[in-house]
């Protein structure tokens, strides 16, 4: 339970740090899904935590023209950690890459909204981001080394829905995997 509340505090902080760097308040983008940190409780317990970096730090290296654009933050790499295992928990490896794929292709896609942040929350779209699904869920370290992994190398750029027992009524049948059925978008 406690490592629960304490992953819960820094996926809070972690979403308030987020909302912040976009210079949107937190409950413009998604109100109901984020409880306030406005107690004195909370905020005592959030000066108390040691921050951890989900990798180790490296030298900063500046990418060239030729290298895909891998500057993602910790906190985007969490966030696509955590949906992944509210949509693809149980599902084999390479559906979660895939899942992870459906949102750095939204990215890239001009359908769709420009940050991971806007990706995953988008009305209507990754519904485990949704109590009471992500209540149960967390940032697991298997899950945040396939992300890194996706973002260095992804196994499909062409996956942008998927959904589960079916394909979506949207986008372009592809093919099954597990118990997800992964559409392009045209």
């Amino acid at each position: 339970m406690k490592k629960f509340l304490l992953f819960f505090l820094v996926a809070m902080l972690s979403l308030v740090t987020i909302s912040n760097a976009c210079f949107l308040p937190i409950e413009a983008v998604a109100p109901e899904y984020v409880p306030s940190t406005s107690s004195p409780a909370v905020e005592a317990t959030l000066l108390e935590m040691e921050y951890v970096p989900l990798a180790p730090s490296s030298p900063t290296v500046e990418p060239t023209l030729t290298e895909p654009e891998t500057d993602i933050s910790d906190e985007d790499v969490a966030l696509i950690a955590l949906m992944t295992m509210t949509e693809a928990e149980g599902e084999p490896e390479e559906g979660q890459r895939l899942v992870i794929d459906s949102v750095l292709n939204r990215v890239d896609d001009p359908h769709f909204p420009d940050t991971i942040y806007d990706v995953i929350w988008q009305p209507n779209q990754y519904s485990g981001m949704q109590p009471p699904r992500i209540d149960r869920c967390y940032v697991k370290d298997k899950l945040v080394q396939l992300v890194r992994e996706e973002l260095e190398n992804r196994t499909n750029y062409d996956v942008i829905f998927f959904r589960a027992e079916r394909f979506s009524d949207y986008g372009v049948p592809m093919f099954q995997l597990g118990n997800h059925y992964f559409s392009s978008y045209d």
